[in-house]
């Protein structure tokens, strides 16, 4: 008697971007934000498809320089309107700064997984588009940014 094998079970996408659920309608933002996403998908892919480490941790230090690069633009934008919250917000960026740079050198090390890498980062940056950036980009949208 013949079996046919089951047919494994797609795993579900790392990430998808959905406008409704992470835009914060200042369009800058969200394509910063759509590229950090699509970043930290690929660093997944890569290890979890290839096992390739080396291009993995390349990856994951271009996603640090990123996420700096978008922070000061960020935090820059709060300046020129002056929002209120401005300096939590910096400290909350400074903070996953520190830890990402901190699990890239456990990584290196050989004592972090390289998969809680792009895993944390999500976790982390959905909720602070929703908790901290919405909150950022009515007081920029009433200074005309989109």
């Amino acid at each position: 008697m013949w079996f046919s094998k089951a047919k494994a079970e797609p795993k579900p996408p790392f990430f998808i971007w959905s406008d409704p659920d992470h835009s914060v309608g200042v369009g800058m933002f969200d394509e910063e934000h759509q590229r950090l996403t699509a970043m930290m998908a690929q660093v997944h892919e890569i290890l979890q498809t290839e096992h390739d480490h080396v291009r993995a941790l390349q990856l994951m230090e271009k996603l640090v320089q990123e996420t700096r690069a978008h922070f000061i633009h960020e935090e820059g934008k709060m300046e020129e309107v002056q929002f209120p919250d401005r300096e939590a917000h910096a400290a909350e960026h400074a903070a996953l700064i520190t830890r990402a740079q901190d699990m890239l050198r456990q990584f290196r090390a050989g004592a972090l997984s390289a998969l809680l890498f792009p895993a944390f980062l999500r976790d982390w940056l959905i909720p602070h588009i929703h908790d901290y950036d919405r909150k950022y980009s009515a007081s920029l949208r009433r200074q005309g940014l989109r």
